[in-house]
Parts: structure tokens; C-alpha cells; sequence
């Protein structure tokens, strides 16, 4: 007899599709809840939804809504989370309910990082929410240990609730290709959302320190502009148009790393680096910031260069060092690619599989209990 499971995460949810085909081959019945536009495999039942990713009470009490008419009309045997709302809402909408709820906090982002008034407000109603549900969820996976001490630190997790897993896992037969590194003229690359936090200004400013000292570098920027403010903005962007190439959204990634020399993400903060993975995965070598999220990969001047944060000049350094010198890129992008396997997708879904099976069985337990109390 299959297992329900109910996958619900935001925008980018097909990047479990991978993960549904080994929890199909373990015996689950996979749904998805989500608001990607990618075409869903048949095997997978896919519906979508809405969900807002800003601060948006209105939107949010309808989502929370929405979720409590479809889970009272359509059973799961565990429902697992992978988005940063949906992390909290699921569990808010599902609080009077008994099906097993597990998550993933795949990253803080801006509302963690940020010091305004505002975003301290919003933190303090965040930990609240979180509060509110932390009986309701019955493990809290974490994919690194800065998040999970937060969590700690503000009792928002027990000691028995929550893991470590580190990354969602990379499916290596994807990439079944090796970049040639051997450009006539070295080609940096930064897949990222364009949002001040990623490090995008550094990288801008690191670019232009490069070209003043000599070192006439093809930098590619790859992905969507989400910031209009005065930190980050389309003008901004502009002005380096002369020295770098800002490709904006491109659905031949995997194509541009392959043509690329080495791969820079120059993040304030990340969950787990999925980017750096994929770079590692067709043999480039990698330059980032010493920061969470990025540091459980990559070690410095093992799989990497790691930098400082926010700071454009060290970035620079680092690009040029590893520009002139190819022993040292050789050396750092063997290292990754190597070390990139502990974090396929083969070994990370036996540790989700494991989760949920154990949640699943947790539940059966309790009902067996409940029963014959009942009965005595």
C-alpha cells in the first residue's frame, strides 16, 4: 500500500521533482503544492496556489485558508515543507489536525539579515508564528548549524525535533558534462537572484577593480533583477554594463557554466548554496564568501576561495589569483567535484526517506494508543 506525501513549497517547488522519483520508488504517492509554472511529470499530482513571498498579512490568511479546505478534503499520510512561509502557515492552518508535518528551513534571508525597525518587528512576529506552531511539527530540518542555533536560541525547536541535513541533495546524473575551462579570455560566472544580499554589488565593484588593474575578465551575471531600492536597481546595473554581461534570466544555465572558467558568489548569507553544488558539479572552481550556507561545502583553498563579506577588493584579489594561477583553479575544481558526490540526491533522499517514514509511523503509534485508551 503507498504512502501520501504532500510536498508544498513556493516558486522554485520543481526542484523536487528529482526527489519525488526516488520517494515514488520507496512506495509514496507524491503531491505538490506550489507556484512554479514548470511542467509536472504525470506521476505527480501537481496543484497550484497562491502564495506571496513579502510580508502580506491579507494574502497569507487567505493561503493559510486555502490549505485548511484542501488538506480537510484530501488526506496525506505526512506533509512536508520546503519554503519559508509555507514552513510556518502549513503548520498554523493545520494546527488543530494530526497528520505529520515536517519541514525544511532552507534559508533566513532578508527578514534575518536586515537591521531596519521594520525587519526587527517583522523578526519578533516571525518568532511568535514559529512559537505558536513548534508543538505542531514533527521535525524541523535544518542545512546548517547557524539556522538551527536560531532557532534554538529563540525556542522556537526541542532538542528531539528538528535535524540536520545538509543541502536538498544535487541529482549528479544532470550533469553529465565537465567544463573545458579554456577561454582565451577567462570567464567568471554568477548565477544569483539580483537582490543586494547575494553579494551582486561587491561582485559589480570587484569587477571593475579588476579592469582598473589590467585583468580584462568576462564576467557573466546570471538571473532575475528582484530589488528596485537605492542599494540595488536596474541603474545601478547599468553602470557596469561596460565590464560585465547581465544576462538576466536564462533557462541555459547548465550550458553558460559549462562555457564558463570559474564560478563566483560573492552571498551575505545562504541556507545551503544549491548554485555552488552545480558549479562543483561540472568541474569549476569556485570563489565565495566565508558565510553560512556556503561554508558547510566549501573549505577555503580546498573546494574554494573564500573571501570576506561585503568586501570588493579581497573579491577582486581572489578573481585575479585565480585567473593567473591555473594549478590553483585545477586544484580547487577537482577537490569540489569530488566532494560534491556526499551531497547527491541518492544519499540526502535516504535521510528524508528515513524522516518521514519515522513521522509516518510516529503517528500510527499514536493512534494505536489513542484506541486502546479509548477502549481501557
Amino acid at each position: 500500500m503507498s504512502k501520501r506525501i504532500c510536498l508544498v513549497g513556493g516558486e522554485d517547488v520543481h526542484k523536487r521533482i528529482a526527489l519525488s522519483s526516488y520517494l515514488e520508488k520507496e512506495g509514496f504517492q507524491v503531491t505538490i503544492l506550489g507556484t512554479s509554472t514548470v511542467k509536472f511529470p504525470d506521476s505527480i499530482e501537481y496543484v497550484p496556489y497562491n502564495l506571496v513571498r513579502h510580508f502580506s498579512p491579507i494574502s497569507d490568511l487567505k493561503t493559510i485558508d486555502f490549505f485548511k479546505k484542501y488538506f480537510a478534503k484530501n488526506s496525506f499520510d505526512v506533509i512536508h515543507t520546503f519554503d519559508t512561509k509555507p514552513a510556518f502557515l502549513v503548520p498554523l492552518a493545520l494546527k488543530n489536525t494530526n497528520t505529520p508535518i515536517t519541514r525544511t528551513i532552507t534559508g533566513l534571508g532578508t527578514i534575518f539579515m536586515a537591521s531596519s525597525i521594520y525587519y526587527t518587528i517583522l523578526r519578533k512576529s516571525y518568532y511568535l508564528l514559529h512559537k505558536s506552531v513548534k508543538n505542531r511539527v514533527y521535525k524541523t530540518i535544518f542545512q546548517n548549524y547557524d539556522d538551527r542555533d536560531i532557532y534554538k536560541s529563540h525556542d522556537l525547536i526541542s532538542d528531539e525535533n528538528h535535524e540536520l541535513i545538509f543541502s536538498s541533495g544535487i541529482e549528479l546524473k544532470y550533469y553529465p558534462e565537465i567544463a573545458k575551462r579554456n577561454n582565451k579570455i577567462f570567464t567568471f560566472i554568477c548565477v544569483a537572484r539580483l537582490v543586494y544580499e547575494k553579494g551582486i554589488i561587491n561582485l559589480l565593484e570587484a569587477a571593475r577593480i579588476c579592469e582598473k588593474e589590467g585583468h580584462h575578465f568576462k564576467i557573466l551575471l546570471v538571473g532575475p533583477l528582484e530589488e528596485n531600492s537605492k542599494r540595488l536597481n536596474q541603474g545601478i546595473l547599468d553602470q557596469y554594463k561596460d565590464i560585465v554581461d547581465i544576462l538576466g534570466s536564462r533557462r541555459d544555465v547548465y550550458e553558460l557554466l559549462l562555457a564558463s572558467d570559474a564560478f563566483v558568489l560573492p552571498t551575505f548569507r545562504e541556507g545551503f548554496a544549491r548554485v555552488l553544488m552545480e558549479a562543483a558539479a561540472v568541474g569549476l572552481p569556485i570563489i565565495a564568501t566565508d558565510t553560512t550556507g556556503v561554508k558547510e561545502f566549501c573549505r577555503h583553498e580546498k573546494e574554494a576561495l573564500l573571501v570576506p563579506l561585503k568586501n570588493s577588493l579581497e573579491l577582486a584579489k581572489a578573481m585575479i589569483r585565480l585567473a593567473e594561477n591555473r594549478d590553483l583553479a585545477n586544484e580547487l575544481a577537482e577537490n569540489a567535484l569530488k566532494h560534491v558526490e556526499r551531497f547527491s540526491l541518492e544519499n540526502v533522499s535516504k535521510q528524508y526517506i528515513n524522516i518521514f517514514n519515522k513521522a509516518i509511523n510516529h503517528k500510527t503509534l499514536e493512534d494505536e494508543n489513542s484506541i486502546f485508551t479509548s477502549l481501557h
